[in-house]
């Protein structure tokens, strides 16, 4: 009888993991139908212009729209805003806190964000001169994700899928 109903309760989880696939594929399958992710190249600039670091991205628009703002966190501490962002078409900026420190933080945009454009982040200490940091990425849209590649999935070029930028 233990013996029966121990290969009914796998059966039973068997035809439950069956279900989750089929229903993350029928998911998947509906939100690339209303969203579709496209393939995206990132490239890290240097001051003098040249490409530093590249990567692919499959991105939707959500991920995508993530391109264009920024968060500061040191360890587990996130700098908190003061206020509400200014938020423009070419323009993210929020003064915020982090470890006792105010920041100003700031994204600007250029080109078309639907195809290609260029961000450039800063990050500035309100109180002292110095202790600062930025960072311009060039974002240009190749065409559609390889087959296999879900939303947040990247990889250097040619080099194989790396580890998915949402599931971390």
């Amino acid at each position: 009888m233990r013996a029966v109903a121990a290969g009914l309760a796998l059966t039973v989880l068997a035809g439950c993991a069956d279900t989750s696939a089929r229903t993350e594929a029928r998911y998947l399958a509906r939100q690339a139908a209303v969203d579709p992710p496209a393939l995206w190249l990132a490239q890290s600039i240097d001051p003098q212009g040249r490409v530093e670091v590249a990567v692919l991205v499959c991105a939707d628009t959500t991920l995508r729209q993530g391109f264009t703002r920024a968060t500061v966190q040191a360890g587990e501490a996130f700098c908190a805003p003061h206020r509400d962002a200014v938020i423009r078409p070419d323009l993210y900026a929020v003064r915020c806190d982090l470890g006792g420190r105010g920041y100003g933080l700031t994204v600007s945009l250029r080109g078309d964000p639907e195809q290609a454009f260029e961000t450039r982040f800063a990050l500035q200490p309100l109180a002292a001169a110095g202790g600062g940091a930025s960072q311009t990425v060039r974002y240009r849209r190749i065409g559609s994700c390889p087959a296999g590649w879900g939303i947040g999935d990247q990889a250097r070029p040619d080099a194989p899928k790396g580890r998915n930028a949402l599931a971390g």
